[in-house]
């Protein structure tokens, strides 16, 4: 049996047990607002069990990847990081998926009460060739 691609969609795990089941909120998303306004560059989450990674691509360049690896799934909140910096300093986050669209709002940390809102998308951002319009 495969694992369903991150554009298809399960019940999300009440923990980060690796055999629940996979959450609504993994897959590729196309940032539309963030905190009320459009993003100044395409940005896009990839979104995984592991790491919800936020991307970038300005026209003409290798996109730019900011890793967050997650810590802790609970229910629906996911507790993560900056790459790099210590557990102590992880946020939790809530997303919340409607049909195509992605809310995942900051509940704690430098970002408390910001809200994201992102539209799912097929194609991981990662691997789209930099000359493509993402607009």
């Amino acid at each position: 049996m495969t694992d369903p691609g991150p554009d298809e969609s399960a019940s999300p795990p009440t923990s980060a047990d690796p055999g629940a089941a996979r959450p609504d909120w993994v897959g590729f998303w196309r940032v539309r607002r963030w905190d009320e306004a459009e993003p100044s560059v395409p940005t896009y989450y990839v979104a995984t069990t592991e790491s919800w990674d936020v991307v970038k691509r300005e026209a003409g360049q290798e996109p730019h990847v900011a890793a967050h690896p997650i810590l802790e799934i609970d229910g629906q909140t996911i507790v993560l990081k900056d790459e790099g910096t210590p557990d102590e300093d992880a946020e939790r986050w809530r997303p919340e998926v409607d049909g195509d669209t992605l809310r995942v709002t900051a509940r704690t940390g430098p970002h408390a009460e910001s809200v994201g809102v992102a539209e799912r998308m097929a194609t991981d951002p990662r691997e789209m060739a930099s000359d493509v319009p993402t607009s």
